[in-house]
């Protein structure tokens, strides 16, 4: 059963979501972090808690953050040897946004839990279209 870590990346903030089986993500936690150095130093401990098989990471169509995505690629590569796999993230943050209004969330909730929620919809839908 592999265990897959995804992340959607911003610019402030960092959203990860966690599959243990390879069938159903779910929002994990939300890095607030702007450099990627530290990023990736705040990631390390998750990485060596839940020692995934894969980490997916949003990837955006167009915009700063496709170029931001591929610089923390590289920083992961230092890092993490398992395989990292870019996917579409296109329209996350709208998907998850409807997803925490459906299950009736606060707006500090929404608030808090956006970005997380927003990694898991990213790597439900890889899982998917596995």
């Amino acid at each position: 059963m592999p265990t897959i870590l995804a992340l959607d990346l911003g610019t402030a903030h960092t959203g990860i979501a966690i599959s243990h089986e390879g069938i159903l993500a779910t929002p994990l936690t939300t890095i607030f972090e702007r450099d990627l150095d530290t990023l990736v130093g705040r990631l390390v401990p998750l990485i060596v808690q839940y020692n995934p098989d894969q980490i997916v990471l949003g990837l955006p169509s167009h915009g700063i953050l496709m170029e931001y995505s591929q610089q923390l690629s590289d920083k992961l590569e230092a890092v993490y040897s398992g395989e990292i796999v870019f996917f579409s993230e296109d329209l996350s943050s709208r998907k998850a946004k409807a997803v925490m209004k459906e299950v009736g969330k606060t707006l500090a909730k929404k608030k808090q839990q956006e970005h997380q929620t927003a990694a898991a919809v990213i790597l439900q839908e890889y899982l998917d279209s596995l």
